[in-house]
């Protein structure tokens, strides 16, 4: 049999499909080849890929995230707002009262009294808090404060520092120092000053060298209020987002607001309400300081003080008013301390009377000392009203030679010039109703000699006369400065007061009337013949003090005839219009109001004398 095809001992051959060549099976595995070199190098950048991929996302893992730093939400604490005791629910519970002491001291014809009062928030105008955390108000309030934060490890490693205005909100510090998620320790302080920053922290670590010396140069609020914060493991925020520091800044020391007290009395006088009043000085007052005063160590840390240095030359207080003054005390931050001035005589003038000797007060807070971290206010009032003899010795208002009564430092006779009985223990000044006894004598302006008295009867006086005196009978300075003449009928040592004496009475006394009134509408009517009318001007600072005006009306300037008895309280004052027949008096009236006004030198009015003196 004859095979045909391939022999066992020939070579493949390609053979033909379908009219298919060699060349075609060539092609085929050459593009397998392709495909698979394609293939595996894809796969390597794939793997590449991942690998790379993966790296960065381990990378970004340990890549520290953006954050923005620190915030400050900068609050003050109030002055012992921590410490204020606020009474639970209950029918029987009430706030504790703020604690005052009083203390007076008699300096020559001045009563000066020193009240200090521990400033809590109901004595302060601010509302006790429910809780136990402070009040706080924003230091913007006192304006642009500045500030010092300083950053550390939780272990007190230092980081770094930065100065802060209270008045700019927006600020942000160490952006570029903390690391988000991780923990910090911030101290912040400040001194209340609005010029100045507080001194630099040392570099060192906040637990063991961590102090900062501060060496005052002056002590009031401005640049000597220690305030101070530290806020403990504080989280940082990522996401650029700040993280806000909230904690508000303590006082460390002790505030205290020094201040005249020119208001009136108040209460009753005789009862355990009454409060005497008090005169604003009428020349600058300069007092001293006999607290210390020291400058102070403090550890950071804590924020006690841990040295302190007495300082030997502590500025006066000048020019004590009634807008208050307020100074940083208690540097050494003492349970014990005692705060303690002194006012040199001759600092003191109200009208004509001067302080004679020095005053000094010294409060301890009833031995319990005055606290760091609280306010306190000390309240110094000065008041000389007084009744007192002709050598100005004080008296009881019942004494028989009590003749005289000091309001606003003038010393004004308590009697009508002209009326015999000048004795209080029998013959009361200020009885009430009043009485004929009283009413005194009745002077044409200008004369030394008196026209008629409370016993002279109504009608007209014969030779009456119709001639005005001459301008400055009766003054021969100025209405400012006034000079008693020779023709004032007032006796040695007094004289007619000015309008402006009379004006300073009517001022400084609140205005009542006693008795039976007429209306006050014209020369019409003779008036009433009771006598028991008076005008009472009783001192706004010393509700003991009085004097009382009868109401004697007046006699006519043409013929001397009683007029208006019981209308009116009207008395000469030494000043003359000027240019005509017209002269000054001072008026009281039913109604309680007071005025100057003028009228005919000829008529006849009575006459209050004041002291001699300008």
């Amino acid at each position: 049999m004859k095979l045909t095809g391939i022999m066992a001992d020939q070579k493949p051959r390609t053979q033909v499909v379908n009219g298919g060549t060699n060349t075609n099976q060539k092609i085929f595995i050459t593009i397998m080849k392709t495909m698979y070199q394609t293939i595996k190098i894809k796969l390597a950048f794939f793997i590449l890929l991942t690998i790379a991929v993966s790296c960065s996302k381990e990378k970004g893992e340990n890549t520290i995230e953006a954050n923005k730093g620190i915030k400050l939400a900068l609050t003050e604490a109030q002055f012992a707002g921590d410490n204020i005791s606020v009474a639970k629910a209950s029918a029987k519970a009430s706030a504790a009262k703020p604690l005052t002491i009083t203390q007076e001291v008699q300096s020559g014809p001045f009563t000066i009294t020193a009240e200090l009062t521990e400033n809590t928030a109901s004595s302060s105008g601010l509302k006790a808090s429910s809780s136990k955390k402070a009040a706080t108000s924003s230091l913007s309030l006192r304006g642009p404060v500045t500030y010092r934060v300083v950053a550390y490890e939780t272990d007190g490693t230092y980081i770094d520092q930065s100065v802060g205005d209270a008045a700019d909100s927006t600020q942000v510090f160490f952006g570029d120092k903390l690391i988000a998620g991780n923990k910090y320790t911030f101290v912040i302080y400040s001194l209340g000053s609005t010029t100045t920053p507080p001194p630099a922290a040392p570099t060192t670590n906040l637990y063991t060298a961590g102090t900062v010396n501060f060496d005052f140069t002056g002590f009031q609020e401005n640049g000597s209020d220690l305030m101070y914060a530290i806020e403990k493991d504080v989280t940082i925020l990522g996401n650029n987002t700040p993280t806000p520091l909230t904690a508000p800044l303590q006082h460390m020391f002790t505030r205290v607001s020094l201040l005249v007290d020119n208001s009136d009395a108040t209460g009753t006088f005789g009862t355990a309400n009454y409060l005497k009043g008090g005169y604003l000085s009428e020349v600058p007052v300069q007092a001293e300081w006999l607290s210390p005063f020291a400058d102070a160590t403090v550890d950071l840390s804590t924020g006690e003080v841990v040295a302190a240095v007495n300082e030997s030359n502590v500025p006066p207080i000048a020019n004590l008013n009634a807008t208050a003054r307020t100074f940083i005390v208690n540097q050494n931050r003492s349970n014990t301390f005692s705060i303690a001035l002194t006012i040199p005589s001759g600092q003191i003038k109200i009208g004509h009377d001067v302080n004679a000797q020095a005053v000094s007060f010294n409060f301890s807070n009833a031995g319990l000392g005055l606290k760091p971290g609280f306010s306190y206010t000390m309240k110094l009032r000065f008041n000389s009203d007084r009744y007192v003899n002709a050598l100005n010795v004080t008296r009881s208002a019942t004494a028989a030679d009590a003749r005289y009564a000091v309001i606003g430092g003038h010393r004004w006779d308590r009697y009508n010039l002209g009326v015999a009985n000048v004795n209080p223990a029998t013959n009361n000044p200020d009885a009430n109703p009043s009485v004929q006894a009283l009413y005194g004598n009745y002077y044409q302006w200008g004369r030394q000699v008196p026209v008629a008295n409370a016993y002279s009867g109504d009608g007209a006086i014969a030779g009456w006369n119709t001639t005005p005196a001459a301008d400055g009978s009766w003054n021969n300075g100025t209405a400012a400065a006034p000079v008693k003449a020779a023709l004032d009928p007032c006796g040695t040592g007094d004289r007619v007061p000015s309008q402006a004496e009379y004006t300073r009475l009517g001022t400084y006394t609140r205005h009542t009337v006693i008795g039976n009134w007429i209306t006050f509408n014209g020369n019409i009517t003779v008036g009433l013949s009771d006598f028991t009318a008076a005008h009472i001007m009783t001192s706004r600072k010393s509700s003991d003090i009085k004097l009382s005006f009868p109401a004697n009306g007046h006699r006519s300037p043409t013929t001397g005839a009683q007029l208006i008895r019981q209308s009116s309280a009207i008395y000469w004052l030494n000043t003359a219009v000027g240019g005509n027949d017209y002269a000054l008096h001072g008026r009281g009236f039913q109604s309680g109001s007071w005025d100057t006004s003028n009228y005919l030198k000829n008529a006849g009015y009575p006459v209050r004398c004041i002291q001699d003196k300008s």
